[in-house]
């Protein structure tokens, strides 16, 4: 089947390209707690506030842009052995605020291992960032002047990767001969590395929205007035247990002493967002300080935050960095479990944890994106150098001075970048659970 045929059958289960070839497009695939049970929600970024930051200077929005091309491109250009990348811009494409959100193409070429050249071609584009300009009409001779041997193209068979228009998909057709259109492949992995690539300015700010957020999440603790604030006064995702009832969602439950309070939050500029989360304890009548048990739990979170950070490295995959993970936590006595529910058939006796490390930023969405978890399209993806995610996770810790089969529960969502020396974090994180009294 030619090239030219694919815009009336691509239909994202298997497209053969010329000379009867087959290409199978990769399968896109899937991704009551007593205290405390956060939903997936938070995970999937499904905030019930967000912060809006203010938007940036376009001088930081041309820094972000440039030194995205100028470091991140080149790296994901060879790791994935393209020689060519055309990314056919469509409506409410993923890339619009790298490329330019106008309908239109931009071909980057490595030639010769240098510097990776950038052209556009229909559209506006900035001037600045690219070095050859031109109309539709020029495609053709553009790329049969540089011969690549493998060239991306932004087709695929998940739907959020997969935003050629077909109308520039029929245009690329026209233009390609056989030869070249033996040559294409999905752009998908390429597109989610490029996204996940950070540079400085964006790190810069990350740590800026982590703060900006911060301060928000201490200002709703600073609202709570036991026996009278309810949850869903508060902003943000806001969530109370305890040993003796269900959890509370952003309900009209009224905060009482006794109460441990989380409060999850988002904040974004330019659709680069992070959400994080803290927590408070409502101290009761009499006490002064939080409770030995609430403070154990919160002691294991540290521990295993502290895992986390010195079992991380940029260049392995998340499943390759999941494997370390989980070896180190349990060797220091916890259990790992693949979902985010507790496991009765389990040591009763050890603390059992669910880790979920998902990318922050810029991105398609955190499925998409590369990923330390036990599920998910991502989790196949090499974790870059500078990558930006949550340090998400949730521990089922037994209490047996409570009773058999009595536990706490809490979930981390802490702001974390990986470089050169591992994990770090862009902007300081809570030590300690607070008191309200």
């Amino acid at each position: 089947m030619k090239l030219s045929e694919i815009v009336g059958v691509r239909s994202r289960l298997a497209v053969t390209l010329r000379s009867s070839r087959a290409i199978r497009l990769r399968s896109r695939l899937p991704l009551p707690l007593r205290f405390m049970a956060l939903g997936l929600a938070i995970l999937s970024g499904s905030l019930s506030a967000q912060y809006r930051a203010p938007d940036a200077a376009p001088d930081l929005m041309r820094l972000i842009r440039s030194e995205k091309l100028n470091t991140i491109l080149p790296h994901v250009m060879r790791d994935n052995e393209v020689d060519m990348w055309i990314h056919a811009m469509g409506p409410d494409d993923p890339l619009g605020f790298e490329l330019g959100s106008e309908p239109g193409f931009v071909i980057f070429t490595d030639r010769n291992g240098g510097r990776i050249e950038r052209a556009a071609f229909g559209g506006r584009r900035d001037p600045e960032l690219f070095d050859v300009m031109g109309g539709a009409d020029e495609i053709a001779a553009f790329v049969a002047e540089r011969d690549p041997v493998r060239i991306a193209l932004n087709y695929s068979d998940i739907p959020e990767l997969d935003t050629i228009p077909d109308a520039h998909f029929a245009l690329i057709a026209e233009a390609f001969d056989e030869d070249l259109g033996e040559r294409i492949v999905s752009a998908d992995r390429l597109i989610a590395d490029f996204l996940a690539g950070r540079g400085m300015p964006e790190i810069a700010l990350y740590g800026r929205l982590l703060m900006d957020n911060t301060a928000v999440i201490e200002d709703q603790f600073d609202r709570i007035v036991p026996g009278e604030t309810t949850l869903s006064d508060l902003s943000g995702d806001v969530y109370v247990g305890n040993p003796d009832i269900n959890e509370e969602h952003n309900s009209d439950y009224v905060i009482q002493r006794g109460d441990l309070v989380g409060i999850f939050h988002g904040a974004e500029m330019m659709d680069f967002a992070q959400h994080n989360g803290f927590y408070s304890y409502v101290l009761r009548d009499g006490e002064t300080e939080v409770p030995p048990e609430i403070v154990g739990l919160w002691d294991q979170a540290m521990e295993l935050r502290d895992i986390f950070r010195r079992n991380i490295a940029a260049g392995l995959t998340g499943e390759e960095n999941l494997g370390a993970i989980v070896a180190s936590i349990e060797d220091a006595g916890y259990i790992h479990i693949e979902e985010n529910s507790y496991n009765a058939t389990a040591d009763s006796d050890a603390t059992q944890v669910w880790i979920d490390f998902h990318a922050q930023g810029r991105l398609v969405s955190e499925e998409h994106a590369p990923r330390i978890s036990a599920t998910g399209w991502g989790r196949a993806l090499t974790i870059p150098l500078y990558h930006t995610f949550a340090l998400a996770y949730a521990i089922h810790m037994p209490v047996p001075a409570w009773g058999e089969g009595e536990r706490l529960y809490l979930q981390m969502h802490d702001g974390a970048t990986v470089t050169e020396r591992g994990v770090e974090f862009p902007a300081p994180l809570p030590q300690q659970i607070r008191a309200i009294r």
